[in-house]
């Protein structure tokens, strides 16, 4: 089902839920432009194809993560006209709205806080993520009365997981530098001072052609990844096989 929504809007706000949130950032294939970098190399539908795979990979990692914690998992969409589109209908759905990308998130994490305790935002780019990590994140926001914040960093320098229980200003989300060697420096530096943080495991994510064989071999490390997490690696085996 989808949550019914208005632009920057979700229904109900009023009505705060016990559970913490974790919302998946994700672009819709032909409506917007998905792994631009993948794509200048492996062509748009190969790329296209990553991300839908990667995004059902996350979506299924937070599904299990939502039967181990009082979790709500939403589906934060580039696009307000695909809030209803075929792709998005395993989690509820929320417009990001729109500016760039530190204003979209903002915006999505100060609007699912008016709703619930906690709130943690992930992207489609670490489909090698698991439950027992976001949980661990979940755990370390949740029933505490004073400010506390998660952060994942990424191995290129930014950030793939964040988390909090506490509004942050505005101008934190925008004043950070993105895509940059030092974006997840930039972001753990400007947060340090409104709370304690906990840090999650670095992960590699796969913005170039390069970065598939450590995602591929992170996937295969995993203990029991889930169907879809083991969708990605076949996938990841065919774009990475030298015979392509």
């Amino acid at each position: 089902m989808n949550v019914e929504s208005t632009p920057l809007v979700i229904e109900n706000l009023s009505i705060k839920q016990a559970s913490g949130a974790i919302a998946l950032f994700v672009k819709t294939p032909g409506l917007s432009a998905v792994k631009t970098r993948l794509a200048a190399t492996l062509g748009v539908e190969t790329a296209e194809t990553f991300h839908l795979t990667a995004a059902q990979a996350v979506t299924s990692v937070i599904m299990d993560a939502c039967q181990q914690f009082p979790l709500q998992g939403y589906y934060a969409v580039a696009e307000v006209g695909a809030l209803d589109h075929s792709y998005w209908q395993v989690l509820p759905t929320v417009w990001q709205g729109d500016g760039g990308l530190g204003e979209r998130m903002g915006r999505i994490y100060e609007q699912l806080l008016q709703r619930h305790p906690y709130v943690l935002l992930v992207g489609a780019d670490i489909p090698q993520m698991t439950s027992h990590q976001v949980c661990d994140c979940a755990h370390w926001l949740s029933g505490i009365d004073f400010s506390r914040f998660a952060f994942g960093p990424s191995l290129d320098g930014g950030f793939w997981l964040f988390g909090g229980n506490r509004p942050l200003p505005q101008t934190l989300w925008t004043d950070i530098i993105y895509s940059q060697s030092d974006t997840g420096a930039q972001f753990l530096n400007a947060i340090t001072r409104f709370g304690d943080i906990f840090h999650t495991d670095s992960l590699q994510d796969a913005d170039e052609p390069v970065d598939l064989v450590r995602v591929m071999t992170s996937l295969e490390a995993l203990l029991k990844p889930t169907p879809e997490q083991q969708k990605m690696t076949n996938l990841l085996k065919q774009l990475t096989s030298p015979n392509l």
